[in-house]
């Protein structure tokens, strides 16, 4: 009797453990198969839907008429075409690729500098701003370019 009851503890506890150590790994896939389902991307690889909720909100924000934000639909459309070229050239080394990025970037930032009232870019340059401190701060960076830690110190 004590040892079929033993035996059945034992079964038990084996299960319990076996469901416990699987659950996490199920769950993570069923977190991969919503968040790809509900963002529609992987690996950083935007779409246009997401291109254009971007678009429509800074029209928002910025208080664009129609005119500027079909320029700004053009421009954001040139530098979309001339990342993806980037991306798709082959043999290219990390910073030759890096630089060339930055020089796309630039290139647009002038275009909407010309296509914006001041007023609107410093609205739009504050944004950025905005984005990339709280990018930092979910990414565990402190303002002092240090990583977080969650508190915990060395000694």
């Amino acid at each position: 009797m004590k040892k079929q009851l033993f035996s059945l503890a034992l079964l038990l506890s084996l299960g319990t453990s076996f469901v416990a150590s699987a659950a996490p790994v199920l769950l993570g896939q069923d977190h991969d198969k919503i968040s790809r389902s509900d963002h529609g991307r992987r690996g950083g690889k935007d779409n246009a839907q997401d291109r254009q909720r971007r678009q429509d909100e800074l029209a928002r924000d910025l208080d664009l008429n129609a005119k500027q934000k079909g320029k700004l639909e053009k421009i954001f459309q040139d530098q979309h075409q001339q990342m993806q070229a980037l991306r798709n050239r082959k043999g290219l080394d990390r910073s030759k690729m890096m630089s060339e990025a930055q020089d796309i970037r630039k290139s647009t930032d002038k275009k909407l500098k010309s296509a914006l009232t001041k007023a609107q870019y410093a609205k739009l340059e504050a944004k950025r701003q905005e984005r990339h401190r709280d990018m930092g701060q979910r990414n565990g960076w402190q303002q002092n370019g240090r990583r977080d830690f969650g508190g915990q110190r060395r000694s």
